[in-house]
């Protein structure tokens, strides 16, 4: 199983849009995914589990879930995919962690996801990040083979993505630092777009081929809760996360 978390400090970049449409892609091609909403505002978990009331990942990090790792996983109406979902609660661990220090979050996902790997009962596993360091992401990103950032095509992006990996990197525990791949996302027709990602692709960042257009048709999927393959497979974002998802597999 390999472990992809999706993380970027700066929000509105199509973090949880890469996510819940990578993950619908995986599964569609046969591979069984594993999406982990890490975020508090649980917009990934609310796109596949509307209204759902059951085991979230605070209960994994707490140690307060069930015993074996598959009783916390909850199915999605898609074949091959299923997920672990968040809840507000998320923000509580912080205040747990300022208080108590080190609290074993990142050592309790570390073993979730050993058990399941050891299992064979995934392909994939992708963790949807929050827009910052909390004790939620912290655990994800230490536990993450690779890193996906999405970034915007905008004049800050390189400094962004920079200051991120120098930070992930700073906190690798149980294996080497994972990976860092940026995605170029919210692409459009204006030259500093443009200008934007060709000096991204030239900075020396393993920047991956695929881009992702901007396009009103990722934020009306997203409210309709239908990944773009579905929702607008003949648009330029749908297929630019097919080229995303041809990369992936590519590279195993």
């Amino acid at each position: 199983m390999k472990t992809i978390a999706i993380a970027n400090f700066k929000g509105g970049v199509g973090k949880t849009a890469t996510a819940v449409n990578l993950a619908a892609l995986l599964a569609r091609e046969g591979h069984p995914t594993l999406l982990i909403d890490a975020d508090p505002q649980h917009n990934a978990s609310d796109f596949y589990l509307p209204d759902f009331d059951g085991i979230t990942l605070t209960d994994v990090l707490t140690g307060e879930g069930e015993t074996v790792w598959e009783e916390n996983v909850s199915p999605t109406a898609y074949s091959f995919l299923a997920m672990l979902p968040a809840d507000m609660r998320l923000l509580m661990l912080d205040l747990r962690s300022f208080l108590n220090g080190a609290d074993g979050f990142d050592k309790r996902l570390f073993d979730f996801l050993e058990a399941a790997k050891s299992d064979g009962a995934y392909d994939f596993c992708l963790i949807d990040c929050p827009p910052s360091f909390t004790a939620a992401s912290v655990a994800a990103l230490v536990c993450a083979d690779e890193v996906i950032l999405p970034v915007k095509a905008d004049a800050f992006s390189r400094a962004g993505a920079l200051e991120m990996i120098a930070q992930v990197k700073s906190l690798a525990r149980y294996h080497v630092a994972p990976r860092f791949r940026v995605l170029v996302t919210m692409v459009d027709r204006t030259r500093l777009s443009r200008q934007v990602e060709a000096q991204l692709r030239e900075s020396g960042l393993d920047v991956l081929k695929a881009a992702i257009p901007a396009s009103v048709c990722v934020g009306e999927s997203t409210f309709a809760r239908v990944p773009l393959y579905e929702y607008a497979p003949q648009s330029k974002a749908a297929a630019g996360y097919e080229a995303l998802l041809k990369e992936v597999l590519e590279d195993g």
